[in-house]
């Protein structure tokens, strides 16, 4: 077994959340639900309008990677992680957020810029929008890979973000070429249908060769298949991985590989923020994955610890949280 369990791979960004009324999102060519690119000027300007208009929640350090691992590392999962921040005050905060859970990281950069940062807008009904900054983070080198901490790494975790930057994309793909030549298993978070829709031609270079593991939700997968026909679906999706795991929000999940296919429930919840839900789902799933247990009850798992997420404001839980979950799903199941 290797030193390391899953090693994430994104935007290191520091996510700053605001409850909202769904008329501020005109102000914005967002997609209520979706994720929108910005540049800093942009942000700073609209930032001051929420912070105006609206309570904000204390930081958090997010990205869409970095809230996976953070499931992972707090379930008890050996993790790594490789993105990039400024030496400035958010990028000491996001290091010493993953220090405090054991991840492997060498996020601080001496590169000039800006740690990234993510307007998270929470509305009513608990959909979240989100404007992003991405600063440094999208200054993620192939300089940067660390060969040595790919070869102790089990599998390979990255979103899809990644791919919104040219330099990132480039380095994302040497990631994976890296890690089958160490015989790591690969996985990939889709991410955003805008992410999909804008660059799929960049995510099939990604899938050139089939992947161990799939993420997206059913949103993602309707984007990417260019239907939304179930079937056509798993048929097209099966010609790039090895194992697909479709979210269905409430709903639960669908799962499926070239033996198999089956559905798991939601479970209920009082969602109040669905924020960082696909990414908790995926932290849970993978760490039943590394712990040699089937995809079905890695996915029953995943919309557990899901369900739980969405009943909280921001993208993850206190770190004793996670174990305490777990635990309470082994006396479920």
């Amino acid at each position: 077994m290797k030193e390391i369990n899953v090693l994430g791979v994104g935007n290191a960004l520091v996510d700053k959340q605001f409850l909202i009324e769904d008329d501020i999102l005109k102000e914005i060519s967002i997609e209520k639900g979706t994720m929108g690119l910005c540049d800093s000027k942009s942000q700073n300007i609209f930032y001051k309008k929420l912070s105006e208009n609206y309570k904000k929640s204390e930081d958090a350090c997010g990205g869409s990677a970095t809230n996976t691992i953070f499931a992972l590392a707090s379930l008890g999962s050996k993790c790594g992680f490789f993105g990039k921040v400024a030496n400035d005050e958010n990028g000491s905060f996001y290091k010493k957020d993953l220090e405090g859970v054991g991840i492997i990281n060498d996020v601080i950069s001496n590169d000039k810029g800006d740690t990234g940062t993510c307007l998270i807008m929470i509305s009513e009904d608990a959909e979240r929008t989100m404007s992003t900054c991405l600063g440094i983070s999208a200054n993620l080198k192939p300089s940067d890979i660390d060969e040595d901490l790919i070869e102790k790494s089990e599998i390979i975790y990255l979103e899809g973000y990644l791919v919104s930057s040219d330099v990132c994309n480039l380095t994302s793909k040497k990631i994976i070429e890296v890690g089958r030549s160490k015989e790591a298993k690969i996985a990939i978070s889709l991410s955003d249908p805008n992410i999909v829709n804008a660059f799929k031609e960049r995510l099939l270079d990604w899938l050139k060769e089939p992947i161990d593991y799939l993420f997206c939700n059913f949103e993602e997968a309707k984007a990417f298949c260019k239907t939304n026909d179930e079937e056509l679906i798993k048929r097209s999706l099966l010609k790039f991985a090895q194992n697909i795991f479709i979210t269905k929000g409430s709903e639960g999940a669908l799962i499926f590989n070239h033996k198999s296919s089956c559905e798991v429930g939601g479970f209920a919840a009082n969602a109040i923020d669905s924020n960082g839900a696909g990414d908790m789902f995926a932290g849970g799933a993978l760490y039943l994955l590394t712990k040699g247990q089937n995809p079905e009850k890695a996915a029953k798992f995943g919309c557990f610890l899901a369900s739980k997420g969405v009943e909280n404001i921001g993208p993850r839980l206190e770190h004793k949280k996670y174990l305490e979950i777990y635990e309470l799903f082994c006396k479920l199941d």
